[in-house]
């Protein structure tokens, strides 16, 4: 009769849960199981339930595959120590976790950097390496044609006079970034096209400018990498010349004369003074 096919079914539903909340159990085990078997295999049967529902050809049987919600924590992704990432870059074999994060080694990415020289993730403060300083995010722009760049750094400290930076700019580069620290000031323009083209004709890798910049429509188009905190269209006084290679600090970072900055559309990051080579 209909009654007893309901009760049938409200049976058998209490049995489904019932399993259900068994196999949970034996996926999430309690302190002391963990404490005698501290692996514990993710590799939970799955439970099968008979259920029933309508169909066109009145009642029948179906089943119902109930899984255990703890597929997520069987994947667990390991790191590897700076050290040991660190001695294996050089030889012929891949970073180990070159699968994980996409590492291309041609790139030359901050993000592929980071993999590689600091893998330990973000709350593993103590063990990361500690060479590894990054700007803080958003601090700076991009305003030149070249994106990606690094170099040593040549460092200028200067507030709103930049006697120093033409100075710079107008000697070889070889392949170094120059970092100038204007205080953070937005009422006039360290750095414009006609310094920026003399930068790019002497080899400097780029510039970095704790400050603002002016002409960015015509220092987009040369092919030099350039970040500033904004724009701004005065120039800058020609009084006080400033300090050329001492240490620098601004947006969580100090940058000492020859250490590596890097830097791409991810940020800017400062090493050591040995390059970090993929």
């Amino acid at each position: 009769s209909l009654c007893q096919t309901r009760k049938m079914v409200s049976v058998s539903w209490r049995g489904c849960r019932a399993m259900s909340r068994f196999a949970r159990a034996v996926s999430f085990p309690t302190a002391a199981n963990t404490a005698q078997k501290p692996k514990v295999s993710s590799c939970v049967p799955r439970v099968v339930c008979a259920s029933f529902g309508s169909s066109s050809e009145g009642f029948g049987s179906s089943s119902r595959i109930i899984s255990p919600r703890n597929d997520h924590r069987s994947c667990h992704r390991s790191f590897v120590s700076s050290a040991s990432v660190a001695n294996s870059v050089g030889t012929s074999s891949k970073p180990p976790h070159a699968r994980l994060h996409g590492f291309d080694k041609a790139r030359q990415g901050l993000s592929d950097l980071c993999d590689v020289f600091h893998p330990e993730p973000v709350d593993d403060s103590t063990t990361g390496n500690r060479q590894m300083q990054f700007v803080e995010p958003g601090y700076l722009r991009d305003f030149g044609g070249v994106k990606r760049f690094s170099g040593p750094a040549v460092t200028i400290r200067c507030f709103e006079n930049n006697p120093l930076v033409r100075e710079a700019l107008n000697e070889p580069g070889t392949g170094r970034v120059l970092v100038i620290d204007g205080g953070g000031s937005r009422r006039c323009a360290l750095l414009g096209d006609n310094l920026a083209a003399m930068a790019m004709t002497n080899g400097w890798a780029g510039v970095v400018v704790n400050g603002c910049i002016r002409d960015a429509q015509d220092i987009a188009k040369l092919k030099i990498g350039v970040k500033a905190i904004s724009t701004h269209p005065l120039k800058s006084s020609k009084r006080d010349a400033g300090q050329r290679n001492v240490p620098v600090q601004f947006a969580g970072v100090t940058i000492t004369p020859g250490e590596w900055v890097y830097a791409d559309m991810d940020g800017v990051v400062v090493g050591g003074r040995t390059k970090f080579e993929l």
